[in-house]
């Protein structure tokens, strides 16, 4: 096919960059001599190219930050690298033209062309896989077509399993840059029978600058156990939690809703850092929630004769520091030394809390009525001891300040870290 190059829109100025002790200086000259005379060290910043029959197509160098970002896609999302002989840059972009590439590599010392496609996205977060490097070669040039956007890519991450066990997952960052953690905590469990629901989790997000070899270890909140049987609460839902795996740095935190009553729907988990109290009639059979990192609180020993109290949402310092009273009771929810599993429930009860620290249910026996668990979170939620009481919901957390705060309508939780901005730093965050 014949080639027409049309000079439609470029850049006559051309600024030509030299390596090491040379310096920078600027010259006017026309950019199809550019090409075809400067050395090698010197780029032209864009060009409009035009293959006979098509429509134009503008090309530009890509700078430091572009190429880091193009290397994350790359890492990302499938694509396909087709690699042929171009006598010079305009040959190696109009046959990048033609195939409709995101971005070409040229090195015109040995007249090679590499093209590059991105094309769907692909799941892959483990630290061992094979990093794809472009432009390494001595020479070479990075031409990234303009019209060609590559999505951030995002890890999301879902929860492992159901119910009061689950698995802490790993996230390992690649990329020194500026990153968008969001995440969400569980749904407390609910009372099938009479049609009350958990509370719902919370959900936040803050920008956290991580560099390229930061292990994150993901905790996704699960939903609390949900019963079907008259006077007798749900579980507390989990919290998620993210945080580095090296030094056990908390960066997020989203809480767990608490579980519902018999005849109340359970409490919200908490978008500031202090879990709430569970709420019911009688003061006496209240339950604390934790503040500033700490667990939920109550006294079981207190718990009256009618009930089984349930069990307090984990904090990220620990665990509440009561057990339950007897294997009837909800058992609090564990923290991070504790693998962030979920408070068993009463025996008989399906209840459970949910894995991230949520508050196990009591269970109903005869005459005696089952409490709802409470949510997990940077702070717990506070159980009740009564069986009217609902589950309070757990705390959040964002290091360096939320950027959102807000209610999550989905049952099981959620964590995605995506790559705003290589290399440069975040306006907030650590």
């Amino acid at each position: 096919m014949r080639l027409e190059v049309l000079l439609l829109a470029i850049i006559l100025r051309v600024r030509q960059s030299w390596q090491g002790s040379k310096g920078v200086y600027e010259e006017e000259t026309p950019v199809h001599q550019a090409f075809h005379q400067l050395e090698e060290e010197r780029l032209c910043c864009s060009l409009v190219l035009r293959v006979q029959g098509t429509s134009s197509r503008t090309y530009s160098v890509c700078s430091e930050q572009q190429l880091q970002m193009l290397e994350v896609a790359l890492n990302a999302y499938n694509n396909v690298t087709t690699t042929t002989k171009a006598t010079d840059v305009i040959d190696c972009l109009a046959k990048c033209h033609r195939l409709s590439c995101s971005a070409a590599v040229s090195v015109e010392s040995n007249a090679t062309c590499e093209m590059v496609t991105i094309t769907t996205a692909k799941l892959s977060i483990s630290a061992d896989q094979v990093q794809q490097v472009i432009g390494s070669q001595v020479g070479a040039k990075v031409w990234k077509a303009e019209d060609s956007d590559w999505p951030s890519p995002a890890v999301q991450l879902r929860n492992s399993s159901t119910g009061r066990n689950g698995s802490i997952q790993s996230v390992f960052i690649n990329t020194t840059g500026c990153y968008l953690i969001k995440a969400a905590g569980a749904r407390g469990g609910g009372n099938l029978l009479t049609n009350k629901a958990g509370g719902q989790g919370a959900q936040v997000s803050a920008r956290v600058n991580l560099t390229a070899g930061t292990q994150l270890s993901i905790v996704v909140g699960q939903m609390g156990g949900s019963t079907s049987l008259e006077f007798e609460g749900g579980g507390g839902g989990g919290g998620s939690f993210v945080y580095r795996t090296g030094d056990q740095l908390l960066l997020l935190a989203a809480s767990g809703g608490g579980g519902a009553s018999n005849g109340k729907n359970g409490q919200p988990g908490e978008t500031g850092r202090n879990g709430s109290d569970s709420l019911g009639s009688n003061s006496a059979n209240l339950g604390f929630g934790g503040t500033n990192g700490q667990p939920g609180s109550n006294n079981p020993a207190s718990t009256p004769s009618e009930s089984n109290h349930g069990g307090c949402g984990a904090g990220w310092l620990g665990m509440a520091v009561s057990p339950r009273r007897s294997s009837s009771d909800g058992e609090r929810g564990g923290s991070l030394a504790d693998g962030w599993v979920g408070g068993s429930a009463g025996d008989g009860s399906v209840s459970d809390g949910g894995f991230g620290g949520g508050g196990g249910g009591g269970s109903r026996t005869s005459a005696v009525r089952g409490t709802p668990g409470a949510g997990g979170g940077f702070s717990g939620g506070g159980a009740g001891l009564g069986y009217g009481h609902i589950g309070g919901g757990g705390g959040s957390f964002c290091r360096g300040g939320c950027v959102f705060g807000g209610t999550w309508t989905g049952d099981q939780g959620f964590v995605s870290v995506l790559l705003e901005s290589a290399s440069a730093a975040c306006n907030a965050g650590i």
